[in-house]
């Protein structure tokens, strides 16, 4: 026993210098992981914010995942437009709902945009100039995930909810050919009966953007920003955002006028 215990006296020093060397490393280890950094995918695709409330999360998710960018152009122009949608599905077809002004051309020379890949035309559905949204038909989008109407409207009483002064919105679209982006913003007013004015951030390319209340329910569409003019000429507000309510689209003619 005197010997196993000199021996242990002897071997404490060593044992003790192994067993910080340990500790040490298993700290080290413990450092870098926690500083990893994770994989590029992983910061960038599906990564959405939890500080907000559930359902506002699942309003920017569902603005984000629903987003594409719409291409258009005309044989007797130079330019083509660029402008921002929202793929839907109803009655069991896809669909995505801009805004008229941004389709110069025919359904031929029309592209749905998600990533790298191009959609395109079915057919125009419903143009309407008045309240300046058109639907076009397409085929299913690979990535894409659809709103669901009439499911993703407001419902009876919903409607005065999501058009109340500053409740929460968001939309997603791509502005100057980048993108998507998604913004928040509040409602903040009404121009009469024909646009809700939402404080948030438009630029070129934003207009068919997708307007989500803080319940995800699908409300309008981008169609501008605010412009003045004053005693030194026009001025552009592009934290006034005009938004089309969506009580204007005949959602109807996905039934009747679809191939």
């Amino acid at each position: 026993m005197r010997i196993h215990r000199n021996i242990l006296k002897l071997l404490q020093p060593f044992l003790m210098v192994i067993g910080c060397g340990a500790i040490s490393l298993f700290a080290l280890y413990s450092l870098v992981m926690s500083h990893a950094i994770p994989p590029q995918e992983r910061l960038q695709e599906n990564n959405y914010t939890s500080f907000y409330a559930p359902p506002y999360q699942q309003a920017i998710k569902k603005s984000r995942e629903s987003a594409v960018q719409v291409t258009s152009f005309a044989l007797d122009s130079p330019y083509f437009s660029t402008a921002s949608g929202t793929y839907f599905a109803a009655y069991g077809k896809h669909f995505v709902v801009t805004v008229m002004h941004a389709l110069q051309g025919p359904c031929e020379f029309t592209t749905i945009v998600h990533g790298e890949e191009g959609y395109g035309c079915v057919k125009y559905v419903t143009m309407n100039p008045i309240n300046d949204y058109a639907i076009i038909q397409v085929e299913a989008i690979k990535d894409r995930t659809p709103i669901h109407i009439p499911r993703d409207l407001p419902q009876n009483a919903q409607w005065i909810d999501s058009y109340s002064i500053m409740n929460k919105l968001v939309y997603t679209g791509y502005p100057n050919v980048i993108g998507p982006l998604t913004v928040g913003g509040e409602v903040s007013g009404f121009a009469d009966a024909e646009y809700i004015y939402m404080i948030s951030y438009a630029w070129s390319g934003s207009s068919g953007s997708g307007v989500f209340d803080h319940r995800g329910k699908y409300i309008g569409y981008v169609v501008a920003i605010d412009v003045g003019q004053t005693e030194f000429g026009f001025q552009i507000l592009q934290n006034v955002v005009l938004v089309a309510p969506a009580l204007k689209v005949d959602w109807g003619k996905t039934l009747t006028q679809s191939e």
